[in-house]
């Protein structure tokens, strides 16, 4: 998986051990973000939190050092928001995955209404 410019591990967001663990870690994320309060705070120390509960983040999903690896020295909360927003666009790759999967499944094996009702309607 591809996360700004650096080649992670892939997380199968279709097993329950990943998926739970994603869950977790971008559930620990947001409390933090949604508690940065400006007020009598620096923009810079602000930022820095914002920053590290998105490195803690991705350290939790991928793995310790990652979040060195994808963000390297900075904490540009520029860069926190599109790693997410990388990470999110895969998440809904692999659901789009699946659905596909399931849908061909389902009209592989389901028999087609129009059909029964054309025969229930010669009988």
């Amino acid at each position: 998986m591809k996360i700004l410019n650096a080649e992670l591990k892939d997380v199968d967001f279709n097993d329950a051990d990943d998926l739970e663990n994603f869950e977790n870690a971008v559930i620990e994320a947001k409390k933090v973000l949604d508690n940065l309060n400006p007020d009598g705070q620096r923009a810079s120390e602000v930022i820095r939190k914002g920053c590290n509960a998105v490195f803690q983040c991705f350290d939790s999903i991928f793995g310790e050092g990652t979040a060195k690896k994808v963000f390297g020295d900075k904490a540009s909360l520029k860069i926190c928001i599109e790693a997410f927003s990388d990470l999110k666009a895969e998440r809904e790759k692999q659901d789009k995955e699946l659905e596909s999967m399931v849908v061909d499944l389902n009209n592989q094996y389901s028999p087609n209404r129009a059909t029964r009702r054309a025969k229930k309607a010669n009988n």
